[in-house]
């Protein structure tokens, strides 16, 4: 069965009234901030929606993303392929009636444009980016850099720079 595209834009009252849900891809270059972060861009993402009202009345969505990135290992700087990320979230709209402290802790809130619409490709782009790894580097043995081979400590004399603020000291004086 072949993905269908998700819609950058939804009206998220009107899809929960319907029961709307996705199961579709979200084009890579639709998420610019996501693909500036990679070593290399990623390909489609994969996405799940559903859209619904809860048992209080509040309209809300949940789903899941996955892709596979590349990142740059922070020790070494090569690239750490066909890393996984996976990601679940909830949301519920906010507006000027129903705002974020209303709302029960299990839903992030997020706010509708002037059209009573959300960007969907926006949110899943924040939470992939939340699901990256903060630091990502290859295990020890993987990595082109040995660990026990990287130095700290000392610097040599000529890396030591005079204090630009000395001069006050002598002003105070």
């Amino acid at each position: 069965m072949k993905k269908v595209r998700v819609p950058i834009t939804v009206d998220p009252v009107r899809s929960a009234g319907k029961g709307t849900t996705y199961d579709g891809l979200v084009p890579s270059s639709n998420l610019p901030r996501l693909q500036e972060i990679l070593f290399t861009p990623s390909e489609d993402v994969e996405v799940n929606l559903a859209f619904d009202r809860d048992e209080q009345g509040i309209v809300f969505f949940n789903g899941d993303a996955k892709v596979e990135v590349t990142l740059a290992c922070q020790r070494c700087g090569e690239p750490m392929k066909n890393m996984p990320v996976t990601v679940k979230f909830q949301y519920a709209p906010i507006n000027q009636k129903v705002t974020a402290e209303d709302l029960p802790g299990y839903y992030d809130a997020v706010e509708i444009n002037e059209l009573g619409e959300v960007n969907l490709h926006e949110i899943i782009e924040d939470e992939l980016i939340l699901g990256l790894p903060l630091v990502a580097m290859h295990a020890v043995n993987d990595c082109a850099i040995d660990r026990n081979a990287m130095k700290f400590g000392e610097l040599p004399p000529e890396a030591e720079k005079k204090n630009p603020f000395a001069v006050l000291q002598q002003l105070k004086k």
